[in-house]
């Protein structure tokens, strides 16, 4: 009864073991470079290849290092080598369209061969002449012949891993949102649902769910987005002090068009700067062909619902624009703006952009609050995305990998800092952070993975990153995000458009010209005037075909929610 206990541990132990090698790979069999399929548990070592921007100060040795350094993770763990491609940052994209290229010609040649082959031996047949069937070597010969070991300089027998194929491409960086869609358009990503709702889920507790949601196009993730903290904050910030001196209530100051007589006493009573810099309405978004000042407006306001529905209106109807402009107009009049902000050491109000840790730097002098969310835009979800090619070696094996940049801390910050040791070390003043020893290996952060897995900079301890957290958790959706101008700038709309920039022009040059009284006492007239304009009444009604209006809503209903 014990052995046969014993072997059935030993079962499981060794089913367990199993399991842990197989880490990300797929339950279906995994797609190789031609098209063909093969059973996983045949690919017993793979080197696959990783294309990374990097700075054209890294040399080919530091490259070659962080190579090896990742290497001993990935071929004790996966059995899986990896080939490191740091491309200049402001030549990766040509080195990516390249190689695609590249393989895609080669795969056409051979593809047109094969076909001229067959013709050539139909031909032949048709004259009753035979041809000798050609000699293939079968995937599992050449896997086997990949699983040969050698004898290293130490004397040790070590497995030879095989050579990155001719027509092979594995993991790389895609960035931008017109980048992703070309490349799902040229066919050149994997699909990737069938990893994610898999044995990679993991993934899903690691990245804001927003960007795996957002990453869908036409519902099939192609790429997952590096984790980051979104946007950035806008803060009004008073003065304590001179709330104090002045007599003023600081619950009533809690927005900015409740500042204005608060800034004008500043003016009048001390010597301070009483506002910090002219600024827009919170929240706005202008319609238009190049995305300036715009006759039409979305506002995303921060107590709109996560991923609310801001409407298209006539900007004169929005009431924070009508506002703050006649607030701005009011302050310049009366010379209240400061000249040049960045010489200005105390202001009695101002907004100011920043991440959540700002509120720390400021509260011990002046009252914070939220002017603006933080918004999540298209440049968050799409700007730096890992994505495996159709051309990969091994899906399963590329996901293993883009798991490990996403949820582990020590290839993490080997592919951002380098080699310890070499590159960085443990900070001796501080065990919680890093000193980055060498010039010769430098990434940008939000390229190379999962921000929250790895130090945020030299000096600067991983505990900073509940700051970016809490970012991410106030943000809102912005109305733009994944909406492309090229969508509603067309040649149907062209006209249209070119008629509202030249009358938006004309309205804000009108506008600009007016007195602060003159505004507040005219502003409903004029916006009934703008509201009755036949351009503005076509280019905001969502049942017309041809103007953004109709775009836009389309759009947003199709968002998730």
């Amino acid at each position: 009864m014990k052995n046969k206990l014993l072997c059935l541990f030993l079962a499981i132990v060794m089913l367990i073991s199993c399991l842990a090698v197989a880490g990300c790979s797929s339950k279906t069999d995994d797609e190789t470079v031609d098209g063909s399929t093969t059973d996983e548990s045949a690919l017993t070592t793979a080197t696959l290849t990783l294309w990374i921007p990097t700075d054209k100060s890294t040399t080919e040795d530091a490259i070659l290092a962080v190579q090896e350094a990742m290497n001993k993770i990935l071929k004790v763990k996966y059995e899986t080598a990896i080939e490191l491609h740091a491309i200049p940052s402001d030549k990766y994209e040509a080195a990516i369209d390249a190689r695609l290229t590249e393989i895609e010609e080669k795969i056409a040649f051979e593809e047109a061969e094969a076909e001229r082959r067959k013709q050539e031996a139909k031909a032949l047949a048709a004259q009753g002449i035979t041809t000798a069937a050609e000699e293939t070597t079968s995937e599992a010969e050449t896997t086997n012949a990949a699983e040969e070991t050698y004898v290293n300089d130490l004397g040790m027998t070590v497995i030879r891993y095989p050579e990155v194929e001719e027509d092979q491409m594995d993991i790389f960086l895609v960035r931008g949102y017109e980048n992703y869609l070309s490349y799902i358009e040229r066919e050149a990503l994997s699909e990737l649902d069938s990893q994610l709702n898999g044995t990679c889920k993991i993934l899903k507790q690691y990245i804001y769910p927003d960007f795996l949601t957002y990453a869908k196009i036409d519902g099939t993730t192609y790429a997952i987005p590096n984790n980051h903290a979104v946007g950035e904050y806008k803060y009004l910030l008073v003065n304590k002090r001179l709330v104090d001196e002045l007599y003023w209530d600081s619950d009533v100051l809690t927005t900015l068009p409740a500042c204005e007589n608060f800034i004008l006493d500043v003016k009048q009573f001390t010597d301070v700067t009483p506002f910090l810099s002219e600024v827009d309405a919170n929240g706005m978004y202008y319609w238009s062909e190049d995305g300036e000042w715009s006759l039409i407006a979305s506002q995303l306001t921060n107590d709109m619902a996560y991923n609310g529905y801001a409407q298209l209106k006539n900007v004169l109807t929005i009431k924070n624009f009508v506002d703050v402009y006649g607030m701005m107009k009011v302050l310049k009049e009366n010379d209240c703006i400061a000249k040049d902000p960045s010489k200005v050491d105390e202001f009695g109000v101002g907004i100011l952009s920043g991440d959540a840790h700002l509120p720390e730097q400021y509260e011990e002098d002046y009252y914070v609050y939220i002017y603006e969310k933080p918004a999540f835009d298209t440049d968050d979800v799409y700007g730096d995305m890992f994505a495996v090619s159709t051309y990969t070696k091994s899906l399963s094996r590329s996901m293993q990998i883009l798991t490990m940049l996403n949820t582990d801390k020590q290839l993490r910050t080997i592919l951002q800092y380098g080699v310890e040791g070499v590159h960085w070390r443990v900070s001796d003043s501080n065990p919680n952070t890093i000193d980055v020893i060498s010039k010769d290996y430098k990434m940008n952060i939000l390229e190379t993975g999962n921000v929250y897995m790895t130090y945020p900079a030299a000096g600067v301890p991983m505990s900073e990153w509940e700051y970016a957290k809490k970012q991410n958790l106030d943000s809102r959706v912005s109305p733009l995000l994944g909406f492309r101008r090229s969508d509603y700038v067309r040649e149907e709309t062209k006209e249209d458009l070119a008629a509202l920039k030249e009358l938006s022009a004309e309205y804000r040059q009108m506008l600009d010209a007016m007195s602060a009284e003159y505004f507040r006492e005219n502003v409903n007239t004029i916006k009934k005037d703008v509201n009755g304009l036949d351009l503005i009444k076509k280019l905001t009604n969502v049942e017309n075909d041809n103007v953004p209006a109709s775009y836009y809503l389309a759009y947003y209903d199709a968002k998730p929610k």
